[in-house]
Parts: C-alpha cells; sequence; structure tokens
C-alpha cells in the first residue's frame, strides 16, 4: 500500500475534470471516494499515457507507478475526495 497526493496546482484534477465523457479519468469524483479495478485500471493506464508529455507530471507518473502496480498485484487504485464539497453561492 502506498499513497501519495495531488499537488497544489491540482493538474491531475483538472485533467479528469477536463478528460470527455465516457473516459476512465472523468471518473475520478474530487468530492467523493473512487475506486478502479483491475480492469479499469488497464484503461486508466492508457488514458494517462496518450496524454500529452507536458501534462505528465510527478503526480500523473506516480498514479501510472501505481496502477501499474495494482494491476501485477490484481489489486486496485483507491482515490479519496475532500471531505466536502465547497457550499455553491446562490
Amino acid at each position: 500500500m502506498a499513497k501519495t497526493h495531488e499537488d497544489r496546482k491540482e493538474a491531475f484534477l483538472a485533467l479528469c475534470e477536463a478528460a470527455p465523457e465516457g473516459s476512465i479519468l472523468r471518473a475520478v469524483n474530487r468530492y467523493g471516494d473512487t475506486m478502479f479495478n483491475e480492469i479499469q485500471l488497464i484503461q486508466f493506464v492508457a488514458e494517462l499515457n496518450q496524454l500529452p508529455v507536458d501534462k505528465r507530471n510527478s503526480t500523473v507518473r506516480k498514479l501510472a507507478a501505481a496502477a501499474e502496480f495494482a494491476i501485477a498485484s490484481h489489486g486496485y487504485l483507491y482515490f479519496v475526495g475532500a471531505d466536502f464539497e465547497p457550499r455553491q453561492e446562490p
């Protein structure tokens, strides 16, 4: 088991939120927990590898390595979302 944290600019979350509908990246939820199984992780790694080189920051590289490890060990990758969603102004 290992942990990694998002960078201060939240570049990974921005990539996820900008990903097209149906993308496994789009399934990562900022405010809720997300877990990918081995089959989903194969698609996750493929999508990370298709990102432009300038988008593959240290967080993306760490997550790709963690996903590869989870695949190899028949495990899961678990994302912990924020504890709360910010209030929307009326």
